[in-house]
C-alpha cells in the first residue's frame, strides 16, 4: 500500500476524482502487483479513506491532529508504519482544508520518504502539493494526493518489498482508525459509529502479522500491535448498527495505545 494504498475518507468534482482513483490496473499490471502482496487490502483506494472522513465531517481538527512521528532512530519497520500514519495525518489535513499546516507536511512527507529510499518520488509532488494547499483548491490536492500514491505504488513494485508494502498499509489504516473513532466519539450516532466497522481489514493484518519473521515478530513493538488487533477484531467485525459508545471508546483507546508505541518503540 504504497503511500498510501494506506490508508485515514463533496460536490462533482471530488465524484470524478473518487471515479478516477477506483479504476483498475490493466489485468498484467494487476497480476504483478498481487505477486508482490499488493492487492485490496494493502492498497485500499485513496478515495474510499478521503470518503470515510467525509462521512464524519465536521471534525474536530484541534482535538485530532498529532505531530508528525519523528524518523530518527527508528527501525525501517518502525519508519513503514509511521509513513503510513503520516499519510492518513494527511487525509486528515486535507480534509480539514489547513492552508497554514500544509507546507510542513509536504516537508516531513519528503523526509520519511527519503528514509525509505523514495524520496524522489516524492518530491516531484511536494511543491504542488503546497501551491494548490496555499490556494486553497482542495479538490486538486486531492488528486495530488492519489497521483502521489501511484507514484510511490510502483516503487515499492521496482524494489520488490512485499512486507514494507504490509506495514505501510498497516501504519496508515491504524492511524486513521484512531481518527474515525476518536471523531465518532466526539459526535456519536450509532450512523456515524458504523464507518468503524470494517469486515475482514482486523482478520486480514492479524494474518499478515504472523507471517513476519521471528527476529521481528517478537520484538516488543510487534507483539504488542499483534495483541492489539487480536483486541480490535470482534469490535470491528460487529454488525454496522450495533457498536455503542462505550465500544467506539475502546476502539479509539486501542488504536492510539498502538499507534503511540509505534512512534515511541525503541
Amino acid at each position: 500500500m504504497p503511500i498510501l494504498r494506506l490508508s485515514v475518507i463533496i460536490g462533482a468534482t471530488f465524484i470524478s476524482l473518487s471515479i478516477q482513483a477506483e479504476e483498475p490496473p490493466p489485468a498484467a499490471e494487476e497480476h504483478q502487483l498481487e505477486e508482490l502482496g499488493v492487492n485490496r487490502y494493502t492498497a485500499p483506494s485513496i478515495a474510499q479513506i478521503f470518503k470515510r472522513l467525509d462521512d464524519l465531517k465536521p471534525l474536530p481538527f484541534d482535538q485530532l491532529k498529532r505531530d508528525p512521528p519523528q524518523v530518527t532512530g527508528a527501525s525501517r519497520e518502525q519508519k513503514g508504519l509511521m509513513f503510513g500514519e503520516l499519510i492518513a495525518d494527511g487525509f486528515l489535513l486535507v480534509e480539514a482544508e489547513r492552508k497554514n499546516l500544509i507546507e510542513d507536511f509536504g516537508r516531513v512527507l519528503i523526509q520519511h520518504a527519503r528514509s525509505l529510499g523514495v524520496g524522489d518520488r516524492v518530491m516531484r509532488h511536494s511543491a504542488s502539493l503546497t501551491e494548490l494547499g496555499r490556494r486553497g483548491e482542495w479538490p486538486r490536492v486531492r488528486q495530488e494526493l492519489i497521483t502521489t500514491q501511484t507514484d510511490v505504488e510502483q516503487a515499492m513494485v521496482e524494489l520488490r518489498d512485499e512486507r514494507m508494502a504490509h506495514l505501510i498499509s498497516l501504519g496508515g489504516w491504524l492511524r486513521g482508525l484512531e481518527i474515525c473513532a476518536e471523531a465518532v466519539e466526539v459526535d456519536f450516532s450509532p450512523q456515524r459509529a458504523s464507518v468503524l466497522v470494517q469486515p475482514d481489514l482486523a482478520d486480514y493484518f492479524a494474518n499478515e502479522l504472523k507471517t513476519l519473521p521471528p527476529v521481528l515478530a517478537h520484538t516488543t513493538l510487534f507483539e504488542k500491535i499483534r495483541a492489539g488487533i487480536t483486541t480490535l477484531q470482534p469490535l470491528l467485525n460487529k454488525s454496522p448498527s450495533a457498536l455503542s459508545r462505550a465500544e467506539v471508546s475502546a476502539i479509539r483507546a486501542q488504536a492510539t495505545e498502538l499507534n503511540d508505541a509505534i512512534r515511541h518503540s525503541e
